[in-house]
């Protein structure tokens, strides 16, 4: 199979005012995914615990909510009325950060991550997106100097780097 075959280009449908909310939407990766959706038709609904540093609301959503995702009732009014839940939320550092926070961050993140699938599910929202990190992938194969990049099936067995893999 050539990569042409396995990378295809992709287009994003047009979101027709169709509603979406992006969880963790103020930053880096989230601004640009919602900025996108709102330049194709979505009406972007982003909810974050802190502003974008670089960009103006307007730039990357049509309606800003400063929120905790912690909070169940944040997620649940974060995501009414929205066809589409991207979920990029979480407490996250360098990684001296991480390291010296792994209980509270573990304990945020499944937090978040509940809450946010928690209210898609009372808002019988379609679609749901999970964003994650290379860190959930074993720390080993992540080491190895041999290995050309790493595959799904390489999540198992298990062995995170730190907790911000789990």
């Amino acid at each position: 199979m050539t990569s042409q075959e396995v990378f295809k280009d992709f287009t994003l449908p047009e979101g027709n005012g169709a509603k979406v909310c992006v969880g963790g939407g103020a930053g880096f990766i989230g601004s640009h995914i919602a900025k996108r959706l709102k330049a194709n038709g979505y009406k972007v609904i982003v909810v974050d615990w802190k502003k974008n540093e670089f960009m103006e609301d307007d730039e990357f959503c049509d309606e800003f909510i400063m929120g905790d995702l912690r909070k169940l009732e944040v997620a649940v009014k974060s995501c009414e009325g929205c066809a589409q839940v991207y979920n990029l939320a979480a407490d996250m550092g360098g990684m001296g950060f991480i390291v010296s926070n792994e209980s509270v961050l573990s304990f945020n993140n499944t937090a978040i991550s509940m809450n946010m699938l928690e209210a898609a599910r009372r808002n019988k929202v379609k679609d749901f997106f999970y964003s994650s990190s290379a860190c959930v992938y074993n720390e080993a194969k992540q080491e190895d100097p041999q290995n050309p990049g790493l595959i799904e099936s390489d999540a198992w067995p298990a062995r995170p780097q730190d907790m911000y893999g789990l």
